[in-house]
């Protein structure tokens, strides 16, 4: 017989990004069954309600099975809000290089997309242009638009992206945001851009935090801003030379159980 689900795995991935992040994940070694669904296929008007909504439906039949959480980068937002308006379906929540809120301290100087946000917040027209033309290029040159996007980057990064399988996930991950879902993208980084600090203190459970001293994207005093206002069930793992996308393959998640 094979080995029984002991848990579930409900994972939210980066913005930009897509369901196919979870493939570098490194998953907890109990038999635990990976939820991973398109973010940008939510509702545009309000993501985070059909996100709950979504969560509700696919875990609903869990029965007495503990459901963990893990959010990656922006995604990292989406499992808070989870795990803050349901507590008493999650038993663990995982944030691996998570963007926390700004109005825990003024990140953005530090963030190597804040020209992105700075749109998002000023004028989400030029913002809608800006991804049409990501839209072209991740179309017609790819390889063009990930090299420039990772031109900054640490060396354990750019190890990274010699690896061919990486590089289908990132594409995969800017065809889905730039692409098939640009309205989704643009919705959830409305939705971030919003005040959900508050939703830190509602979070209940244990809380592990994974981050790279050379994350550019997220900036490590990220996650000292977030274990501060979380509190005591949080716990972060420093994870020295690792950028934002190395965190994700170093990041080991504990057993909901555990």
């Amino acid at each position: 017989m094979g080995q029984s689900v002991k848990a579930i795995l409900f994972f939210c991935h980066g913005v930009p990004g897509s369901e196919k992040d979870a493939e570098l994940l490194v998953r907890p070694d109990d038999g635990s069954e990976l939820l991973a669904p398109n973010l940008l296929q939510m509702r545009t008007d309000d993501p985070v309600a059909d996100l709950l909504e979504t969560f509700d439906e696919l875990t609903g039949a869990a029965g007495d099975r503990t459901v963990e959480l893990a959010g990656f980068s922006l995604g990292a937002m989406a499992a808070i809000r989870i795990a803050a308006a349901r507590p008493a379906r999650v038993a663990r929540l995982s944030l691996i290089s998570p963007a926390a809120p700004f109005g825990l301290g003024n990140f953005l100087p530090d963030m190597a997309g804040r020209t992105v946000f700075r749109l998002a917040a000023a004028s989400p027209a030029i913002l809608r242009a800006v991804t049409a033309m990501q839209g072209v290029l991740v179309r017609y040159a790819p390889d063009f638009l990930i090299d420039r996007l990772f031109a900054g980057c640490c060396p354990e990064e750019k190890a990274l992206l010699s690896r061919p399988h990486f590089r289908d996930v990132l594409r995969e991950g800017l065809a889905n945001s730039y692409s098939a879902y640009a309205a989704g993208y643009t919705s959830w980084l409305r939705a971030y851009l919003g005040d959900w600090s508050g939703e830190l203190g509602r979070i209940s459970c244990p809380v592990d935090l994974w981050h790279g001293t050379k994350d550019t994207w997220s900036p490590i005093t990220m996650s000292h801003a977030l274990c501060e206002a979380i509190g005591p069930n949080a716990r972060l793992h420093v994870l020295e030379g690792a950028g934002h996308y190395s965190t994700l393959t170093r990041a080991r998640l504990c057993a909901a159980s555990g």
